[in-house]
Parts: C-alpha cells; sequence; structure tokens
C-alpha cells in the first residue's frame, strides 16, 4: 500500500472511521425502532438520524429518549 502513499497505520484508522460512521447510525434506527415510540418523537429522531448521521446518532445515545407508558 506504500505505493499509494498510505500505509497500513492510516489505512486501520480509515477502516474504524468507516465502521464508526456507518455503525453507528444503523445501530441507533435499530435500537430506536426496539423502543417502540410512536408519532412525531419516532419521525424527529429518523430524521434527525438520517439527515446527520453521526451527530445525530451521538445525540441520540446521549439524550436516550424513553417511552412514555400510557395508564
Amino acid at each position: 500500500m506504500e505505493h499509494l502513499g498510505i500505509g497500513i497505520v492510516e489505512l486501520v484508522v480509515l477502516f474504524f472511521i468507516a465502521v464508526f460512521s456507518f455503525g453507528l447510525p444503523v445501530i441507533s434506527l435499530i435500537d430506536l425502532a426496539r423502543k417502540k415510540m410512536i408519532g412525531t418523537p419516532l419521525a424527529v429522531w429518523v430524521l434527525i438520524i438520517c439527515i446527520v448521521p453521526v451527530l445525530g446518532s451521538l445525540a441520540y445515545w446521549i439524550v436516550r429518549p424513553t417511552t412514555e407508558s400510557r395508564t
């Protein structure tokens, strides 16, 4: 890979960045689906995660919305 100007360290770092960039939104959407949220909060979180995947996913994991019980 040296003839391309990229070393093994850079390749490993880029691999982990790619996995983080694609994996985190997918995991966030799966977790959101398991919460069984309905209505506007669900739509807003899906849009946020899809429009800005990394930042939206990080915001989702920081806020950690809970499903409200209707009793």
